[in-house]
C-alpha cells in the first residue's frame, strides 16, 4: 500500500514538473513571435481599435492620445523606478508604464505612445499597480484593461531563442525519462517474461 501511494505522488510530481516546464515554454513563445514581428507600429486611433488589438497578444502599437500625467504613479522594481500613467481618452482602460522621469511640461506634448501592448492580466505588478491607482487617486483600474510598456520595441535577443530551445530539450528529455522510458521498459520485461516462461515449458 505505502508502495503504491509512493508511485502516485511520483507520478503526480512527474506530471507537476513537465506542466509547469511547459507553462515555460508557453510564455516565451508570445514573447518571441512579437519580437519577430512587424519593426513598425500599429495606429490605435480609437478604444475600438484598441479592445481589438489587445486581445491578439503583445502587439507592437502608437496609441494616440494625451497623457493625463495628475494620476500616474510611481513603482520601484529591483531598485528601478517605473511610472504609471493613464491615457486620454481611454481613461482606465489603458495603462502606460515608462521607465522614464516624467516632466509634465514636456510630456503634455506628446499625442501618441509607442510600446508593447497586452492584457493588464500580463502586466507584471498587476495587483500593486491597481492598488496604487486605487489607494491614491481613488480610481479602479478594470479587469478588462490594457497595459502598453512604452519603449518597448520588437527585438530578438539570444538568450530568447536559448531559453526557447533549453525548454523544449529539457521537456522532451524529461518526457521520454518520465513516461516513455518506464512504459518501454515495462513492455520489455514482459516480453522478456513471456519469452522464459515460453522456453520454460516442457515440449
Amino acid at each position: 500500500m505505502l508502495l503504491l501511494r509512493r508511485g502516485f505522488w511520483l507520478t503526480i510530481l512527474k506530471l507537476a514538473a513537465l506542466a509547469f516546464i511547459g507553462a515555460m515554454g508557453l510564455v516565451l513563445i508570445p514573447e518571441l513571435r512579437y519580437d519577430l514581428g512587424p519593426k513598425t507600429p500599429i495606429v490605435i486611433p480609437s478604444l475600438e481599435q484598441l479592445e481589438k488589438l489587445g486581445q491578439a497578444g503583445p502587439t507592437f502599437v502608437a496609441v494616440e492620445g494625451r497623457g493625463d500625467f495628475e494620476k500616474a504613479i510611481i513603482h520601484k522594481t529591483y531598485g528601478v523606478a517605473f511610472a504609471y500613467f493613464l491615457v486620454k481618452p481611454y481613461g482606465r482602460r489603458l495603462v502606460v508604464r515608462t521607465h522614464e522621469r516624467i516632466e509634465e511640461e514636456d510630456w503634455k506634448r506628446l499625442d501618441r505612445f509607442v510600446g508593447k501592448l497586452k492584457t493588464f492580466r500580463q502586466m507584471p505588478f498587476r495587483r500593486t499597480i491597481r492598488a496604487g491607482f486605487r489607494d491614491e487617486f481613488d480610481v479602479e483600474i478594470p479587469s478588462g484593461a490594457f497595459f502598453l510598456a512604452r519603449d518597448d520595441a520588437p527585438h530578438v535577443s539570444g538568450w530568447q531563442i536559448f531559453a526557447l530551445i533549453f525548454v523544449a530539450v529539457l521537456w522532451s528529455v524529461l518526457f521520454y525519462i518520465f513516461l516513455v522510458f518506464p512504459l518501454r521498459k515495462k513492455r520489455s520485461r514482459s516480453l522478456f517474461n513471456n519469452r522464459a516462461a515460453h522456453h520454460a515449458q516442457p515440449e
